[in-house]
């Protein structure tokens, strides 16, 4: 085959010689044009067996000098032929440099050709434009106004059909299927669930109808195409619906692929579905708790589900093998494609061992792959290798410097913001990438030194979170609005640490009520940890304001906590949730019964105390090291008992001042 492809492209590239020099006789310029043509078209022939920008950019400039001649008003029919094959140079060109653009500039070409190849004058030419049309503007979506050019890619492809046909032109109606397909399966990864399900079976409809044509044995190189394209489906419907039924879908269909597919033979094909299989295997491990076998499962199922870690080793596996092929200089955008994809496994790996060390492989990764993608050419895939940097400098912030990764996961998500606003990113994803970006800065803002870089970052994740809220709704998202609404008080309560202490204070209070109101429908868990941040809230501002009557709505709101965190279920939540209630007795006893409230206090300081102290000692008998922050928590208490001993004592002395009680942190 490799021979037969070089002889052919022997003989085109003899053949533009004798054009070339053609070029040098005296004509007149209709006959000129006529020669640019054919040096244009034995380059397309050229592009079909290997592309390569120098054969693209001498089509185009070929084509180019034609059109000087072929006008509309005097060679309309040259002109459209013309047109139709700078069309495929331009696309084919796309596949090296400046994507968007010069796909793009193949729409237009095949777009004004179109006219001249009617469906009753020329119903094939028709229909293999159309065809072609469809393929443009489905890899158009993946850059630019997806739904829109998702749209024109159907349609393109449905024009086709209504000429290609099972029974007559197979082979045609079998690629404008697969066109069909990729259409909708581009449009599925721009919808919400259920579009995404809905679009992902047409794709795998379209996929299997183009499979009726394609058997193994008489076309197995396309066979193996549409068993590549069915995976993928496969992996997008996973993410809506039945996660490792459909996985282990697309891990059969890639299977399936690549008994047809090899490194010698298809290194590119080859190295796609490498490519897939490990992102079946990624998904497999990410949801872990599907991996465990049962009694019921056949032996390939069984395979599969060995766990996360056996599943990230063998993703790792199928994207080295992706990676034999995908070199850096030949294969830039797949070769990045590929590093992202890494950077996922070692993220879900780290989540099972070596986190930190997980962690570094995986930023290095990442930062692969952003040395191929930018902003400006691959929005999309852009934004996707940063939200890898973002989690990974998040996670690695937890074990190690702190401050200083939690500041590179802050720049990250920034940036991969700001692509999702360039990029025109579906509101649903700009959303919950605002929530990260609040995520992040409020955490950092718990470290700053200085305050007013504590207000700045503070500020960040106001911005953010509000920003979430103008697309989630009550009535449409009401979980994502309850949960912005969180990060939107810990954010306002961490600047009213630091300024207007007051008025942020206010605001917290309001975000907080305004999840509750949300959660005590849908969620018990998060509707009590809503309700010990309210009353967090509500001892701050008794501090400034109605401290009897903020006091007594905290501690209500702490009461109501405990009933879901109850000793038997929670018990440190319980304790954590007694400290709050206690200070919240503490502070009521400046301005009501004094000795009542110590009481109070006194009693939830005990029952936290013994509960911090009883893990404490549990801990250290596991040789655990999280045994030193309970025994911090047990002498803080400890020190609080004694505190509201001494203000019974101190009660009865006029003008004496109450010990010193540590608060809670938020």
């Amino acid at each position: 085959m490799q021979s037969i492809k070089s002889h052919l492209n022997s003989e085109y590239e003899n053949a533009l010689i004798v054009y070339e020099k053609m070029l040098a006789f005296e004509m007149d310029r209709v006959q000129r044009s006529n020669i640019h043509r054919k040096i244009g078209d034995n380059c397309l022939e050229i592009i079909k067996q290997k592309n390569d920008l120098k054969s693209c950019e001498r089509a185009i400039d070929a084509y180019e000098k034609a059109l000087l001649v072929y006008t509309p008003e005097h060679y309309p029919i040259l002109r459209a032929k013309v047109m139709r094959g700078l069309g495929f140079a331009y696309a084919a060109l796309a596949d090296i440099t400046n994507r968007a653009k010069n796909l793009r500039q193949a729409t237009l070409c095949w777009e004004e050709s179109l006219p001249f190849f009617s469906i009753t004058a020329a119903a094939k030419e028709h229909a293999s434009i159309q065809n072609e049309l469809g393929c443009a503007y489905r890899k158009l979506a993946e850059l630019e106004s997806r739904r829109e050019n998702c749209k024109k890619a159907a349609e393109a492809c449905k024009a086709a059909l209504r000429v290609f046909n099972l029974k007559d032109s197979p082979l045609q109606f079998a690629a404008a299927m697969a066109n069909q397909g990729s259409a909708y399966l581009t449009l599925a990864q721009a919808a919400n669930a259920a579009d995404q399900a809905e679009s992902c079976k047409k794709a795998i409809l379209a996929y299997e109808e183009a499979i009726q044509v394609y058997s193994p044995v008489r076309y197995p190189q396309q066979y193996a195409a549409m068993k590549n394209n069915l995976a993928v489906a496969y992996l997008s419907l996973s993410e809506t619906e039945d996660k490792a039924g459909n996985c282990r879908l697309a891990l059969a269909a890639c299977r399936e692929a690549l008994l047809y597919r090899t490194a010698g033979e298809q290194p590119q094909a080859y190295a796609a579905s490498q490519n897939n299989l490990g992102n079946a295997y990624l998904a497999l491990a990410e949801e872990s708790g599907e991996a465990e076998e049962g009694e019921d499962e056949d032996e390939d199922e069984k395979m599969d589900g060995q766990g996360c870690l056996e599943n990230c080793r063998r993703a790792l596996e199928a994207y080295s093998n992706a990676l034999q092929i995908y070199s850096r200089e030949e294969f830039p955008r797949l070769y990045a494609t590929a590093q992202n994809n890494l950077a996922n496994v070692y993220l879900t790996q780290g989540q099972r061992e070596d986190k930190a060390g997980n962690c570094m492989k995986a930023i290095r990764a990442a930062q692969e792959a952003l040395s191929v993608f930018s902003l400006e050419d691959c929005p999309e895939d852009y934004a996707e290798a940063k939200g890898s940097l973002w989690l990974a400098y998040l996670t690695l912030a937890d074990i190690e410097y702190r401050a200083e990764n939690c500041s590179l996961a802050l720049e990250a998500c920034e940036e991969r913001l700001q692509s999702y606003r360039n990029w025109a990113a579906q509101p649903l994803q700009f959303a919950s990438c605002c929530k990260d970006l609040a995520i992040t800065a409020t955490m950092l803002a718990d470290m700053e030194i200085s305050a007013e870089a504590k207000a700045e970052d503070c500020k960040k994740a106001i911005s953010a979170a509000l920003e979430s809220l103008r697309i989630y709704s009550v009535q449409s998202h009401p979980e994502e609005y309850a949960e912005a609404q969180i990060l939107l008080w810990a954010a306002y309560s961490a600047l009213a640490e630091v300024e207007e202490k007051q008025e942020n204070c206010k605001k917290a209070i309001e975000a907080c009520q305004a999840a509750i109101r949300i959660y005590e429908r849908i969620s018990p868990a998060e509707h009590a940890d809503a309700l010990k941040n309210l009353g967090y809230s509500l001892i701050t501002m008794a501090e400034i304001e109605d401290k009897a009557k903020n006091c007594h709505k905290a501690i209500d709101a702490c009461e109501q906590a405990l009933q879901y965190y109850t000793l038997e279920t929670a018990p440190l939540e319980h304790a954590d949730i007694l400290r709050d209630l206690a200070f919240a007795h503490i502070t009521l006893s400046a301005v009501e019964d004094k000795e009542e409230c110590c009481k109070k206090a006194l009693k939830a300081y005990k029952k936290a105390f013994k509960i911090y102290q009883a893990r404490s000692a549990e801990l250290e008998r596991q040789g655990d090291p999280g045994a030193h922050e309970m025994r911090n928590q047990a002498e803080k208490c400890h020190r609080s008992m004694h505190s509201c001993k001494a203000i019974f004592k101190a009660g009865r002395k006029a003008g004496a001042v109450a010990p010193r009680h540590e608060r809670p942190r938020a």
